[in-house]
């Protein structure tokens, strides 16, 4: 959808309210967040088509969650790789070759029960190429979004009113755009973050990697191994290969020295006897369907706020692929921001709100590329270093020492309390004084202190209704009140204040003669409030408040924090208080 708008320089030209710069997953999941949010949104992205590489392929539980309240769990699923080809891990000489040592990891989530208490989602194996166009075909079904592939960002201004584009189709035709906001999502290659002149901090050459993707009927060697990735260990190649069905489609990333190749070295048919060599089959049938050239960093936008214009995904912190945070810290990013364009694009809010997307993400992002560092210098300091080795490197004394090092990289794999336990600080969260990072790697311990992601937790609906997590109701622009079993005045107060401020809302009572059942009797002691207590999630699923008990005066209270999110200026979010059944369809 579009409206033409009489700008300078150009009467005809189009308006939106938000450019987003890039059509990968990063930009491709802005379009969605903002087109639920009702926002008129273009989306540029200069190839003609999604990616054709695979690329990254880790979904984790977290993401799927928020994938689940855009309605696109199943679809994403579906065509991820099946839970029963998702095994583990495991490090070998080749393929048919020594198993040096592995890990069991626990992504069939019916092998592990204590999983299923993290959230209602499974993290999932789904590449790039798969993944890209379910988020481009969501993106292109909302009403308010335009997506535009196969078209040239010329340039980007800004000014106190928004920002102006030139962009041209392939064809030649350009034309001017205009919007009150944009977000680069353009990629570690992309060039607005120059433009704006955002230098990046860290390591920018950690190694020079080629990234095979390949077709080749490997069941005979695999079906009864069914290993998500196989590090390969020899005299030969050391890399590791990614199994994107089980069976046919496999990626394979391996180190080169620049110092002694080129890129053009690597053609399709002497990248073939390297997967050769990995698999340890030298008649092996396979079709090179393409190689990629691409370097390894770890580095920080020092600002994610350049007025207008919000820096989001690799533009912002491309990093290591070791523990597959690149394209889930990316839709955090956007996750995080969208909902707070909205409720500013739509009067509720002041542009200040803004500010809280840098510092609320910035320390995320900055853990994320720090984590990712440790785990490939835990692999290298182990002769484990995979993409940051050469074969060159590899030494037949070594095989003892990495056999000891295996079971030590379990967080490298496994990683629930990154994936969950990380918290927001800023004027948005009423904190507790709670560590903004995850206490540990591995194991989530679910809170609902103000700033983390509020718990999953299984709620059922009056009189016979379905079963539903919590995480179905945090989504889009609505703030959701929970409330304790004897909480109705907290949601009474709720109610009034998001109505008054103009947010979009729902506020239920949980127990036995509330708006929700508690279903397995979990939620008080879970979010850590008695049954006169209340707890408030912003729209990213995110807790912002917490009252244990009761107040002496909750209605000041609640005007309180509703404060935080509306500025109570120009026109309003139609508001939705409710108690009665949630809204849980996509």
């Amino acid at each position: 959808m579009q409206i033409m708008a009489k700008q300078s320089g150009d009467a005809t030209a189009p308006s939106y309210e938000v450019l987003i710069v890039g059509g990968g997953p990063c930009g491709l999941a802005a379009a969605i967040a903002l087109g639920r949010c009702g926002v008129r949104t273009l989306l540029v992205e200069k190839h003609p088509s999604t990616s054709f590489h695979p690329r990254g392929h880790v979904v984790s539980a977290r993401t799927m969650e928020i994938f689940r309240t855009w309605g696109l769990e199943d679809a994403v699923r579906a065509r991820g790789i099946p839970h029963d080809r998702n095994q583990g891990v495991v490090f070998v000489r080749s393929v048919v070759g020594e198993v040096i040592g592995d890990i069991q990891t626990y992504a069939d989530r019916q092998r592990n029960r204590q999983f299923e208490t993290y959230g209602p989602s499974a993290k999932t194996s789904c590449p790039q190429d798969a993944l890209e166009p379910i988020l481009r075909r969501a993106a292109e079904g909302q009403a308010s979004v335009d997506v535009c592939f196969g078209t040239v960002l010329q340039d980007l201004r800004q000014n106190a009113q928004g920002v102006s584009a030139t962009i041209s189709s392939r064809d030649g035709t350009r034309r001017d755009v205009h919007a009150r906001y944009a977000i680069a999502a353009d990629g570690a290659r992309g060039t607005v973050r120059e433009q704006l002149g955002v230098p990046l901090s860290g390591d920018g050459a950690l190694g020079n990697q080629i990234g095979v993707y390949f077709e080749a009927d490997l069941w005979p060697w695999v079906a009864d191994r069914p290993h998500l990735l196989w590090w390969i260990y020899n005299q030969t190649t050391v890399g590791v290969m990614i199994a994107l069905d089980g069976r046919r489609r496999w990626t394979y990333n391996f180190g080169y020295d620049p110092t002694k190749n080129t890129p053009e070295d690597f053609t399709p048919e002497r990248c073939a006897d390297v997967v050769r060599s990995a698999i340890g089959v030298d008649d092996l049938q396979l079709q090179v369907k393409d190689v990629r050239v691409w370097q390894m960093q770890a580095r920080v936008a020092e600002k994610l706020r350049v007025e207008r214009i919000f820096l989001a995904g690799d533009a912002a912190h491309p990093l290591p692929p070791t523990g597959g945070q690149g394209m889930n810290t990316a839709i955090g990013d956007v996750h995080n921001l969208c909902w707070k364009l909205a409720l500013v694009l739509k009067g509720v809010a002041d542009d200040s709100l803004l500010d809280s997307y840098e510092i609320e993400r910035l320390p995320v992002i900055r853990f994320n590329v720090a984590q990712s560092v440790r785990n490939a210098r835990s692999m290298e300091a182990a002769g484990l270093g995979g993409i940051m080795r050469t074969h060159e490197d590899f030494c037949e004394s070594d095989i003892d020492r990495m056999r000891d090092a295996i079971p030590g990289q379990r967080e490298h794999f496994e990683y629930h309390g990154q994936t969950f336990g990380y918290a927001y600080r800023s004027a948005l969260v009423f904190d507790e004084g709670q560590s903004a990072e995850p206490e540990n790697i591995n194991t989530y311990d679910a809170t609902a202190a103000p700033g983390g992601r509020a718990p999953h937790c299984w709620l059922k609906l009056p009189e016979g209704g379905p079963t539903i997590s919590t995480v179905d109701l945090f989504k889009d622009l609505r703030f959701t009140l929970l409330a304790g079993r004897d909480g109705q005045p907290w949601a009474e107060a709720f109610t009034k204040a998001a109505s008054g401020a103009g947010l979009r809302s729902q506020a239920f009572v949980v127990g036995s003669c509330g708006d929700l059942l508690d279903h397995l009797g979990a939620f008080h002691d879970l979010y850590g409030i008695s049954p006169h207590g209340a707890v408030l999630v912003r729209p990213d699923g995110h807790v912002a408040w917490r009252a244990r008990g009761t107040a002496p005066d909750i209605d000041e209270a609640m005007n309180r924090v509703i404060g935080v999110f509306a500025s109570n200026q120009g026109r309003r979010v139609a508001a939705h208080p409710s108690h009665h059944q949630p809204e849980v369809s996509a």
